[in-house]
């Protein structure tokens, strides 16, 4: 067996220009991170000099394990893998943090914080596991390591604390004094039915922030990260550039009712300003993305906040609203979302590749600053938004790192699914107070607060109603309707008027296609588009741009564009008429905001109509809850005719009755099991969209028709040209090419993955299966679409037979 390192000449990863990187440094350096960002004065552990100690004593525990004979071989290159140091890691703390506390006969109201604080050293290269996994519970290999030099390091760090005997005997006797000892600290947590789900989630968060001092410390120390943030003339000149781009808009009849809006807005703001969760309720096409960041810039200059923070729902809206952002304050914006990560089937894999640049010190600045948000400008998507929240992985808590003082801009939250709101807003609620956030929630048809948030944070009201008399489209009803009822309706509507635009949105894919496919029979292809889920998202965004492009054809013609309900939340396009397949009335509102948005022209209409497929099959149901379409129903039909203003009140009446119905609060019991010990219920499980169905991911060589290019993402042309890829079969090659992947850098992996995503759509498994087989997912790998004409260069993957998958869109 290999000698021992002697503790003191322990290294915590290779050398740096001549420079050791000693493991005693690192657990120092890691200690006084840990224990400098607890003692700040907006920590809730700022006076709380013992559970600063004992999180500093975490961070000295973390990685301890890493003096391991193996470990060091491996980290100076002898050996393929080093051993998992992260149970023994925290098996180390469980033993000196209890006898500590007896020490200072502090165990019971500090044992709590003993179990939190071994569960992060356990689980900080992973996920965030629940109390029950027991990992850490067995005795190590002490033979292995240097206990009497890790003992002296700790009697030099720790003069005050008299050290236990560190030594096999006793650490073995530990291991089976451990099971009672942490049942008793588990018992200590167990909720009762007294505490509320706010309070027991403010005690989460402050784990939490705990955790993010731990995961923080430790990257950090590796790879210095610098968080980012505004000043006060940062601000100043941003208000000045918001002002110059309002002007440049022109005074036409929609810019000056825009203009107008967001000084009553301010004035709103100006004249209730300390509350920590306001809503901006503005029509849809009033500017609210542009009127949040007034009032962010407000609360700036105002205030001191230092950094924005915008969260959306889908990717289209995101790219969409950063790329504004950009273009009008002239700044960068750091973009995290589903296309910036690695896809999941790769996670386990990049976990052990993560752990192992860390321990190399090979890991990229830019990496870091993604997953930290380390930004004074952040667009994020609601899931990754929710990961700051409810943090499934070690990693995702390093969202929190830079949080204090930010302006988060929510957009579109009646997307989130009804039994996920409330759990939400109170998990919003804590991590607002923690870190002193304002939150702006934008919509035009705003779901209720009161059943989520606490009294005294219930959002303060910033609203414009729609100017008298400026109404931009009118909503009615056609009845029952199938396919071809569709595609001849369409076709035949304000025949004469060749400059028009029309939309038909369809509750599922199989119906949309059908709808397309009637249409493609009766109208010249260029002048059709289809639009839905099963699409990649590069062949999506190109379809989107070229849908922007069309007014500006030279010569006029009527476009048509068949969607599902992928278009109607945040996607900025503007329709003279729209037909709706009935869904329920947060949905209509929403498709109606994309009916003459620019108030140009002639009154819009949205027409509803009952579609049935095959003159049959009604398809509401798969989609929408059956009460809701009921309670939809029952408003629409108190009259013929809606226009803009009306619908705007009409929605508030139906959010009012369904939570009236059903408050949607037993999602809350999350929060107790969490804090009993189950985080996975929170972090693993927490679904902002709700349930969903088990999806693979398939490649797709698709290949851009001419003149395609110049509808490409910025983005998407610039990893082009970083990674010399512009084709999707080269790209899948070399994915395929497991030396050329395997020598790539984790930065390379990332940027390569990035680029690689564009191709990719998530497809039902059955459908899946169908397409490639089962084999390549048995080995975790991403295949590629088998037979290219499956996937249709118009119609995407919706060509093949997907009936019998009507809940995906």
């Amino acid at each position: 067996m290999p000698d021992l390192v002697p503790f003191a000449q322990c290294i915590a990863r290779p050398e740096e220009q001549g420079n050791q990187n000693w493991l005693t440094d690192h657990l120092l350096g890691v200690r006084a991170a840990v224990e400098t960002r607890l003692k700040q004065g907006r920590s809730p552990f700022a006076k709380d000099q013992l559970s600063i100690r004992l999180a500093g004593l975490a961070g000295i525990c973390h990685d301890l394990v890493k003096s391991h004979v193996q470990w060091q071989l491996y980290i100076r290159g002898k050996r393929g893998r080093g051993p998992n140091h992260a149970p023994e890691g925290a098996f180390l703390f469980s033993y000196l943090g209890y006898h500590w506390l007896q020490a200072e006969k502090r165990w019971p109201e500090y044992a709590g914080i003993w179990l939190w604080l071994i569960r992060d050293i356990a689980d900080h290269h992973g996920a965030l596991k629940r109390f029950g996994e027991e990992q850490w519970l067995r005795a190590g290999q002490w033979d292995k390591m240097d206990l009497p030099g890790m003992a002296a390091f700790l009697r030099q760090v720790y003069p005050e604390f008299t050290i236990p005997h560190l030594a096999a005997e006793p650490l073995v006797q530990w291991a089976k004094d451990l099971y009672h000892i942490k049942k008793d600290a588990a018992d200590r947590l167990d909720a009762g039915y007294s505490a509320s789900p706010l309070e027991l989630m403010k005690q989460l968060s402050c784990w939490r922030e705990m955790t993010t001092a731990l995961i923080a410390g430790d990257r950090f120390h590796v790879t210095p990260t610098e968080g980012g943030s505004f000043h006060k003339q940062d601000h100043a000149r941003h208000d000045r550039l918001l002002d110059d781009f309002c002007q440049a808009a022109g005074d036409n009849s929609m810019a000056v009712v825009r203009n107008n809006a967001q000084r009553q807005i301010l004035s709103q703001l100006a004249g209730d300003p300390w509350r920590r969760v306001y809503t901006l309720e503005m029509p849809t096409g009033y500017g609210k993305t542009i009127t949040a960041l007034r009032l962010a810039i407000w609360l700036g200059k105002e205030q001191g906040y230092e950094k924005i923070i915008y969260v959306a729902p889908y990717l289209s809206i995101l790219e969409q609203t950063s790329s504004v952002i950009e273009t009008v304050l002239q700044a960068s914006v750091l973009e995290h979302h589903s296309l910036a990560v690695l896809p999941i089937d790769q996670t386990e894999q990049a976990d052990k590749e993560m752990e192992a640049v860390e321990e190399e010190g090979k890991l990229h600045s830019g990496q870091l600053i993604m997953e930290a948000w380390a930004s004074p400008i952040v667009c994020t998507s609601f899931q990754q938004w929710s990961k700051a929240l409810f943090p499934g992985r070690a990693q995702d808590t390093l969202r929190r790192a830079f949080l204090h003082n930010s302006v988060v801009i929510i957009d579109e939250p009646q997307i989130f699914a009804a039994a996920s709101w409330n759990v939400f807003l109170c998990g919003l609620e804590s991590l607002a107070e923690l870190y002193n956030l304002r939150i702006i929630f934008l919509s035009a048809t705003m779901p209720p607060f009161a059943y989520g948030l606490s009294k005294q944070n219930l959002p303060g009201c910033l609203a414009v109603k729609p100017v008298e008399r400026l109404e931009r489209y009118q909503v009615k009803q056609a009845g029952e309707m199938d396919e071809q009822a569709v595609a001849d309706y369409l076709t035949g509507y304000l025949p004469g008027k060749n400059n028009l635009s029309q939309a038909a949105i369809l509750n599922t894919i199989t119906d949309a296609y059908l709808v397309y496919k009637k249409l493609a029979a009766k109208v010249e292809g260029s002048a059709l588009k289809f639009l839905h889920g099963l699409m990649i998202p590069l062949h999506k965004r190109v379809e989107i741009e070229k849908i922007k492009r069309f007014p500006n054809r030279e010569k006029p013609e009527r476009l048509y564009v068949v969607s599902t309900q992928i278009i109607e939340a945040g996607v900025d396009l503007s329709f003279n008429h729209i037909m709706r397949a009935l869904p329920v009335l947060p949905s209509i509102v929403q498709a109606a905001g994309r009916v003459n948005r620019n108030f140009v022209g002639d009154l819009g209409l949205l027409t509803l109509m009952l579609f049935l497929r095959n003159g049959e099959k009604n398809t509401r149901s798969s989609i929408y809850d059956v009460c809701l379409q009921r309670l939809t129903d029952n408003l629409l039909q108190e009259k013929e005719v809606w226009l803009e203003s009306e619908l705007l009140e009409l929605i508030k009446v139906y959010y009012q009755r369904m939570f009236a119905r059903n408050s949607y609060e037993t999602g809350k019991q999350a929060i107790q099991a969490a804090y009993e010990g189950d985080w996975p219920a929170l972090g693993q499980q927490f679904k902002p969209f709700g349930e969903d169905y088990y999806k693979l991911p398939v490649f797709v060589p698709w290949q851009a028709g001419e003149g395609d290019a110049i509808c490409f993402p910025e983005r998407f042309v610039e990893l082009q040209r970083r990674l010399q890829l512009d084709s999707p079969a080269r790209i899948y090659e070399l994915y395929e090419d497991r030396d050329y992947y395997s020598k790539m850098s984790f930065q390379s992996k990332k940027e390569f993955m990035i680029l690689m995503n564009h191709y990719v759509v998530n497809v039902p498994a059955k459908l899946a299966f169908s397409l490639v087989g089962k084999e390549p997912y048995l080995a975790n790998r991403i295949p590629c679409l088998l037979n290219n004409s499956d996937y249709d260069p118009v119609a995407g993957l919706a060509k093949r037979n997907v009936e019998g998958f009507d809940q995906f869109i």
